[in-house]
């Protein structure tokens, strides 16, 4: 048998590589190189796309639960550490540590049950929102989907990440929508969360007994370091809709037969303040099937980039977009009748009224109606947002109030109307938030997008000095930057918040007692590095950890 001293770096002795091939056969292992240089190539969050995330030892595709609790069990014998991949998104997906097994869960894509009359599906792993959407459709239902696309799997979202969407105003979001998994432990045991540990069937995701969600997932989930989740069941909603959309083309070309009873609207207001309050009254009211906050710019950047280019060089139509239509929002009604459509309309024209406001019913317009209407029915518009310099990432915080994700969009527009000034990412008028609403739209999630051109070494410099910059204007408006899969940045804000990191470390030392599970992404830590920042936010960002941190008498005053 072999153990840690006897592996050399970055290599899977022929022994491990030979029990693997015995778990799942010969023909669903592999540790040839260009094989594994296919999964070390993930650049989505990355970032410098020039560097690739680490190159696993192996890669093994299991097709069931108990050949994953078998490969487990094989990595914690050998000394060798391994990273759960799903249908993947970005370096998050990938190892952090060298002597990793990459467990590629691609085989196990079922759909194991949909409950038509208790509203929730059973689904394995690699299971992909649009697979689960159109099946669920059929009956009547439908499934919340991430604003990462319908190509990601609601079970990672649900249980090892976080997954808002446009439809959280009705869906609510990812872990809000878990009624349970099965979940194979660092070191090899099979766990099933909530009613389905007791044979009950898949219902409830607590007990019996206290929960274990809060050290399944907490808030963020531990992103594949602490065991693989093998099924989950998710809730599913109502779907007024036809059981099956007709759709010829992608993206810009589709066309779709449109239901009679939806509405889509773009409504604008005046200024910040009657946004927020009509939004507010859109939520009491209970209208809205999807909705978000989307700077009008933002949406003709994404759907026509290089007529935006030409369009915004003129200063008036530039003010045009980046004051008048400042103050966007697009909801999606659907009703269940022609009455209840009618009603949702009148409520909404209402609101409307009161707020100052006006919209433009989009479905109503040849080719663009149908085109909208799929890509947010199926959050299909994502890969456009990577036109304009072939990547993009975002700032943002912990999901909050509405009005203080209103305060980050304007934080995060700031921010980079510098860069943008100076060269540094790509002028796209610097408002543009990703806004999505749940918890009747008293609640919010919040991301300030930006791209930028990954062969412009001006962009790459950019992007280390402008994620310390909004991390630190999160901290100073009392907010918790969400980037907590950073080492680096969890060891900042870990002492400003209850040392929350310290109870991860102890829960990761409990469940994995030889330390198999990757925990790169979960609770390990680093430190900046600062040669490349603005000495000013260096201190800045030193007089804010002295004042915020934790003392053991609580929180600072």
């Amino acid at each position: 048998m072999s153990c840690d001293s006897e592996l050399k770096w970055n290599e899977i002795s022929d022994a491990a590589y030979s029990d693997l091939e015995q778990i799942v056969g010969p023909e669903n292992v592999s540790r040839e190189p260009a094989v594994l240089d296919g999964y070390a190539w993930q650049p989505t969050v990355n970032d410098d796309p020039a560097k690739w995330v680490k190159r696993p030892v192996a890669v093994v595709l299991p097709g069931n639960t108990e050949e994953v609790q078998e490969v487990v069990r094989a990595c914690n014998r050998y000394g060798l550490k391994f990273k759960a991949f799903s249908t993947g998104w970005g370096v998050y997906s990938g190892p952090t540590y060298d002597n990793v097994v990459q467990i590629d869960l691609r085989r196990m894509d079922r759909i194991i049950e949909i409950d038509e009359k208790n509203m929730f599906a059973i689904i394995e792993p690699y299971v992909c929102g649009a697979q689960l959407q159109a099946e669920a459709m059929k009956l009547g239902l439908n499934t919340h989907i991430i604003g990462a696309g319908p190509s990601c799997s609601p079970l990672a979202s649900a249980t090892s990440g976080w997954g808002v969407g446009w439809d959280g105003v009705y869906m609510s979001y990812g872990h809000r929508n878990l009624l349970g998994a099965e979940w194979v432990l660092p070191d090899g045991e099979i766990l099933r969360v909530g009613s389905a540990g007791s044979g009950l069937g898949w219902f409830s995701p607590d007990g019996p007994g206290p929960s274990l969600r809060g050290i399944m997932r907490g808030s963020s989930g531990a992103v594949g370091g602490l065991g693989v989740f093998t099924k989950c069941a998710i809730k599913l909603y109502s779907w007024p809709g036809p059981p099956q959309v007709k759709v010829e083309g992608i993206l810009l070309d589709a066309q779709a037969e449109l239901p009679e009873n939806f509405r889509f609207h773009i409504c604008f207001f005046p200024d910040r303040k009657k946004l927020a309050d009509a939004v507010y009254k859109i939520g009491e009211a209970e209208i809205g099937y999807l909705a978000s906050r989307t700077a009008f710019a933002a949406l003709i950047y994404t759907v026509a980039p290089h007529l935006m280019r030409k369009i915004i060089r003129t200063s008036a139509i530039r003010d045009i977009f980046s004051k008048v239509s400042k103050w966007g929002f697009v909801v999606v009604l659907a009703g269940h009748s022609k009455d209840e459509i009618e009603y949702q309309d009148a409520v909404l024209k209402r609101i409307l009224e009161d707020y100052d406001g006006f919209s433009m019913e989009m479905l109503s317009i040849p080719v663009f109606g149908e085109m909208f209407f799929m890509n947010y029915i199926r959050v299909t518009a994502i890969p456009l947002v990577f036109r304009m310099g072939g990547l993009f990432s975002t700032a943002l915080d912990r999901n909050d109030t509405w009005d203080t994700q209103l305060d980050w969009a304007e934080i995060g527009e700031s921010i980079k109307r510098k860069w943008i000034d100076r060269g540094g990412i790509i002028d796209d008028l610097a408002d543009n938030p990703f806004m999505a609403l749940y918890e009747n739209n008293m609640w919010s999630h919040c991301e300030e997008i930006f791209q930028y051109d990954a062969r412009n070494p001006k962009h790459l410099a950019s992007l280390e000095p402008m994620f310390i910059e909004f991390s630190i204007a999160a901290l100073e408006k009392c907010m918790e930057p969400f980037s907590a899969t950073d080492a680096r940045l969890r060891k900042v804000v870990s002492p400003l918040m209850g040392n929350y990191n310290v109870w991860q470390k102890r829960i990761s030392e409990a469940f994995d007692s030889k330390r198999a599970a990757d925990t790169g992404m979960y609770c390990d830590e680093a430190d900046f590095d600062f040669s490349k920042v603005d000495p000013e936010l260096k201190e800045k960002l030193d007089r804010l950890v002295e004042r915020l941190t934790w003392t053991e008498d609580g929180p600072p005053l």
